[in-house]
């Protein structure tokens, strides 16, 4: 069997092909990446070492994925994974180029070869709007979802947070709009052309070699700050950081994908959360102080009062229907999480210069 990863230097497209390597030696591994982002060089040793054939290319040019050899699997990895991305004037194009242009001529390729697809989506795909209509608890340390009334909760939320069929109406962001439309396509190219296509919507992921910066890996730039003691800032929500995110581990994407690429039934669902859940979640503050326990900095967190556009005050992932379908659910703990990346950090100190 081959398989084609693309952001294949990246945190996850890196994790992704170790964690193949590890389940079958005998795979082929195809790797692409345009090293765009800083700091994906440093993940090619990771691919070597994992037999992983590389390409330096872009997935947006046509001519390039057109070169590639026929494969059996695309596991699409490639992305700007920033919610502010597009946002400046001149590089909406760019993320237009990055996460909806090179998925389509993906498709194209998974076409003509009768190739499966497996689309990384997010959960930044859900209404802005609708996710600051959350009924929410304030706490000290964290938000939490007010599950007193469950009337008040917008549709496709439930006490365990979001679903796949909550709001996916605008605003969600640029990027949140280019990874919707590359679901709406996947699942287009599947029905008319019959080759087996998986979208998963991922919480944030995080792990160690994580590129981590502030829009992109939330968790890892925070480890990453205060292991070379920079500077670092709560913002919005008063400036006290009780916002909150879940957090999942590469290898847990791994195993629905795992799952999704040797399943033999048919099934009706395609598009399925995949997040670390209220048990796997983390607010900015308790971040802060686990960082603060490890590590030795110099300089407070700055206080940042305001709210941002894009901002949310919590994302928790309900991954009912992952669970129901394929028995899945996260089994590396947010605990174990934290511990890879600031044993990371500590280990890896020119690492994190070069991210810089």
């Amino acid at each position: 069997m081959i398989i084609l990863i693309t952001g294949a230097a990246g945190f996850l497209g890196s994790s992704i092909v170790e964690c193949l390597r590890g389940f079958d030696k005998n795979l082929t591994l195809l790797g692409v990446d345009n090293l765009s982002r800083k700091g994906s060089e440093l993940n090619l040793p990771v691919l070597a070492m994992n037999k992983c054939d590389f390409l330096l290319g872009d997935i947006s040019d046509q001519n390039f994925i057109d070169s590639l050899p026929k494969v059996d699997w695309i596991i699409d990895c490639a992305a700007n994974p920033s919610v502010l991305a597009g946002v400046s004037n001149n590089s909406t194009l760019s993320l237009l180029n990055d996460n909806l242009i090179g998925n389509l001529y993906l498709l194209e390729k998974c076409k003509r070869d009768f190739a499966g697809f497996v689309l990384i989506s997010t959960s930044r795909v859900y209404s802005i709007n609708e996710l600051n209509k959350i009924p929410l608890l304030k706490g000290e340390q964290r938000f939490s979802i007010d599950t007193r009334d469950s009337s008040k909760f917008p549709t496709g939320l439930t006490s365990e947070g979001v679903t796949e069929s909550f709001s996916t109406k605008s605003p969600v962001s640029l990027y949140g709009a280019t990874k919707i439309a590359s679901e709406v396509l996947a699942l287009e190219y599947h029905y008319s052309y019959g080759f087996p296509v998986w979208i998963n919507r991922c919480g944030v992921i995080a792990g160690k070699r994580q590129l981590g910066k502030i829009d992109q890996g939330i968790f890892s730039f925070w480890v990453y700050q205060y292991a070379l003691n920079k500077p670092l800032s709560f913002i919005g929500y008063g400036g006290t950081g009780i916002q909150v995110r879940d957090v999942l581990h590469p290898k847990d994407v791994f195993e629905i994908i795992r799952m999704q690429m040797f399943d033999s039934n048919s099934r009706s669902n395609r598009v399925f959360n995949i997040g670390g859940g209220e048990q796997n979640s983390m607010s900015l503050y308790e971040l802060d102080q686990f960082c603060n326990s490890l590590f030795r900095k110099t300089e407070p967190v700055r206080i940042v009062v305001d709210n941002r556009a894009l901002d949310i005050p919590l994302y928790l992932t309900d991954y009912s229907l992952a669970k129901a379908e394929w028995g899945w659910k996260p089994q590396v703990s947010i605990n174990q999480i934290m511990d890879e990346i600031a044993e990371f950090a500590k280990c890896n100190h020119d690492f994190l210069l070069r991210l810089q």
